[in-house]
């Protein structure tokens, strides 16, 4: 019986497996001819992990401010302390027909007297509390607006603010929510900056994969000139030192982590005693899986480039 592989088929089936087989050739080769020098290899790998975990350190802390604000329990409240010859019932019947508003989720009624007993408790002057004739503190309503977060743009809580201070019964409407306006603020410019950093840290990282690449070209000279002579391609010269940018990439990206991860180790204690000190159940979040990824997916691609560009630049200066 006649074999069912054609001579055609044959010959486009060689040179597939001939193109792999220098594939891994040049991927075993430039993995081992990395560490040949150790010493230089992780001083440029060093280099590449300081330029990397600025900009992944920096986008962590910006991501772990962000819960300060991105969380449902950071929505602001509005406080309506109600005049002080209001009711309790008066009170609680304007807490009704607020929670009936689409712009509020629901209204928290805090009676002068639970005011009275709470301020008694955070201040410790319960004695001289007692002393006064009549309970100064007046009834106050704590609104909650209907909102996901403080960027939420269907709700304008200025507008509502002024909307509830036309109310006969209210006196005076509190909404402290300055301070968190002012850290968004903050975090879109430190948003920018971080972009910015992480621009020029990228093209540090080409600098120093393209220098360390330029110099093995410049060591193996003569060695790409022979290899030149007995008929080897551009492509098969090329294929060693594109691997060797992208080993670069990939050990650098891994020892940015590590640093990383270390930095917030190290910042996990202080951060827990100062959130306790403010009665904060906040907590330091470390890197996800998709931004660890991402992470070694960038640096790759950055060796890989920066290796790119030196052996495009360098090979077309050696004569054959």
């Amino acid at each position: 019986m006649a074999s069912s592989t054609s001579p055609q088929n044959t010959q486009t089936t060689a040179p597939v497996f001939s193109r792999v087989g220098q594939h891994k050739t040049a991927f075993k080769y430039s993995l081992k001819h990395l560490w040949q020098t150790p010493l230089s290899t992780w001083i440029t790998l060093a280099a590449i992990a300081i330029a990397l975990s600025l900009p992944a350190g920096l986008h962590l802390l910006l991501l772990n401010l962000k819960t300060l604000t991105d969380d449902n329990r950071e929505i602001p409240t509005i406080s309506l302390f109600m005049k002080q010859d209001i009711t309790v019932q008066q009170a609680n019947d304007r807490a009704e027909l607020l929670s009936e508003l689409n712009e509020i989720d629901h209204v928290l009624v805090v009676t002068r007297e639970d005011a009275l007993e709470k301020f008694k408790q955070l201040t410790g002057f319960a004695e001289t509390l007692e002393t006064l004739n009549e309970n100064p503190l007046p009834h106050v309503l704590v609104i909650t607006p209907k909102m996901r977060s403080l960027n939420d743009p269907e709700l304008d809580l200025a507008q509502l603010a002024r909307n509830l201070e036309l109310y006969s019964d209210v006196d005076v409407v509190q909404m402290d929510i300055e301070w968190v306006q002012r850290l968004l603020a903050i975090l879109h410019i430190a948003d920018r900056s971080v972009l910015v950093i992480s621009v020029l840290l990228a093209l540090t990282v080409l600098l120093v994969v393209g220098n360390t690449i330029r110099l093995n070209i410049e060591n193996r000279k003569e060695e790409i000139e022979v290899t030149q002579l007995i008929g080897a391609t551009n492509a098969y010269i090329r294929r060693p030192f594109l691997y060797g940018g992208l080993w670069y990439g990939l050990f650098g990206g891994i020892l940015s982590l590590v640093i990383v991860h270390f930095s917030l180790l190290f910042l996990v204690s202080p951060v827990n005693d100062l959130a306790h000190l403010y009665g904060s159940h906040f907590t330091i979040n470390g890197l996800d899986v998709d931004a660890t990824l991402f992470i070694l997916v960038a640096s790759s691609l950055l060796g890989l480039l920066g290796a790119q560009l030196a052996v495009g630049k360098h090979l077309r200066q050696i004569a054959i």
